[in-house]
């Protein structure tokens, strides 16, 4: 049992290292759109005044590179929604491998209370002082190496 609990806590520790991975992808994908946008307005503020506004190639290399800069904050929105879709999902899956680990968490020391106490009533049944606390040290290995054995 512990060592599927160990199992799952490795797995719940690789989907955080994911999410924290998606993160810091949407963070760098938020300021590249902002260097764009300032790009953008760059080049609007020099199509707005001086003298170069008034030459035509001056304003077909602008046009150009407004349209360039419009496509990539097209693709990298497309890609932000992509990333922001997995980080949701990777959240999904974390709760859910949390409440597998929580249940797997309790039905071990479910188990382990139950063994105690097995060891506790087999002490007692044999008529040695047993404490309802906890069962003498002998009897725990005795019982516990019996249930290793395979049968």
């Amino acid at each position: 049992m512990s060592k599927r609990v160990a199992h799952i806590n490795r797995i719940l520790k690789l989907q955080h290292q994911l999410h924290q991975l998606s993160e810091w992808v949407l963070v760098s994908l938020d300021q590249k759109n902002r260097t764009l946008i300032e790009n953008q307005e760059r080049v609007l503020t020099a199509l707005s005044g001086g003298d170069l506004a008034l030459h035509d190639r001056f304003i077909r290399n602008a046009s150009r590179r407004l349209k360039t800069i419009a496509s990539e904050q097209s693709r990298l929105m497309e890609t932000r929604q992509t990333v922001e879709a997995g980080l949701q999902r990777q959240e999904r899956m974390m709760e859910v491998t949390r409440r597998q680990l929580g249940h797997m968490e309790r039905e071990a020391k479910a188990s382990a209370e139950k063994q105690q106490l097995e060891l506790v009533l087999d002490a007692m049944m044999a008529g040695n002082d047993a404490s309802l606390t906890q069962a003498p040290e002998r009897t725990i290995r005795a019982k516990q190496d019996v249930n290793r054995e395979p049968r």
